[in-house]
């Protein structure tokens, strides 16, 4: 199976707890503390390990949540290759309310990326894609990441032989006239591409196999919420819909989604197979708590609903 490497300039140390209620200007006592990996490739490079699919997850550090951020991912046992930056990873803090269910996401800034750092980041690309893989770029951009960092993650991906995948908000304009392989985005992400709100599914189908036809995106993704999720490719367009499940927490379930799908489409599955595949990770990482990614016996016994 080919490797599936992530990249993240902007990682986090991930730190969730559980409080009976959340309210202004009181103390909030909270509990049951969860520490993880986070930033989207990192997820993403989690999420393909747990599915048995060969991985790398390339990311700065910086200060003494970096080196936090490097014990946790060390424990989990993924592969990993860190450029080392200056400042500070940055904190994600979640908080979760029991009393209404309602959950709290904090992002804090991460470390400043100088020219120096992106210069490494994308050899580290350089050095480690291989024909026929894959390099996902996912997550936000840092302070100090040039507004073409991901297109040129692309073209250092291409220049490999490796296909690029992207999952971000950022510089994708800048990433689509590069080319890239596949584009993933949210219910409110492609809103910015698409200039407005598109109904659910007829619009949003007809946009994504438009995108693909511009030329810019082999494979265009749409993920929709609740209401299931549509790739549009040269062959067409396949939509599945989303498998109900008692959610927690919407943490890392895109991610589990973009590598699921990854690992379908590299074993050799069909793209609804594959979709499928994407979706039931989801859905299983939201069954989780806090910041906690799927249990690989949840995905499998979802992804099987889906094939009777």
């Amino acid at each position: 199976m080919p490797r599936i490497i992530t990249l993240t300039p902007n990682p986090a140390l991930d730190y969730a707890v559980q409080a009976d209620f959340v309210e202004p200007n009181r103390k909030l006592r909270c509990r049951d503390p969860q520490t993880h990996p986070g930033g989207g490739g990192i997820n993403v490079a989690r999420a393909v390990s747990r599915l048995g699919g060969e991985t790398l997850a390339i990311f700065t550090t910086a200060g003494i949540y970096g080196d936090a951020l490097v014990r946790v991912v060390a424990a989990e046992k993924v592969p990993m290759l860190t450029v080392p930056v200056s400042g500070e990873t940055r904190l994600a803090f979640h908080i979760t309310e029991r009393a209404q269910g309602n959950e709290y996401r904090f992002n804090l800034p991460g470390a400043q990326l100088s020219a120096a750092d992106a210069k490494n980041l994308l050899d580290a690309v350089r050095d480690n894609a291989k024909p026929g893989g894959y390099v996902v770029g996912s997550g936000s951009l840092p302070p100090g990441a040039p507004a073409d960092f991901w297109a040129q993650a692309a073209r250092a991906a291409k220049d490999k032989g490796a296909l690029f995948v992207l999952d971000s908000i950022s510089g994708v304009r800048e990433a689509i006239s590069e080319g890239i392989y596949m584009l993933r985005q949210n219910k409110h992400e492609y809103q910015e591409l698409a200039g407005r709100d598109l109904h659910w599914p007829d619009e949003i189908t007809e946009y994504a196999k438009a995108t693909v036809g511009e030329g810019g995106v082999e494979r265009m993704i749409v993920t929709h919420g609740g209401d299931g999720s549509v790739m549009a490719s040269k062959n067409g367009a396949v939509r599945v819909g989303a498998l109900k499940v008692k959610a927690h927490s919407a943490v890392g379930a895109g991610d589990s989604f973009v590598a699921a799908l990854l690992v379908g489409l590299a074993r050799g599955d069909s793209d609804e197979k594959a979709l499928h595949y994407g979706m039931a990770a989801a859905a299983a990482t939201r069954m989780t708590e806090g910041t906690a990614l799927f249990d690989p016996a949840d995905v499998e016994r979802l992804y099987q609903t889906t094939q009777t």
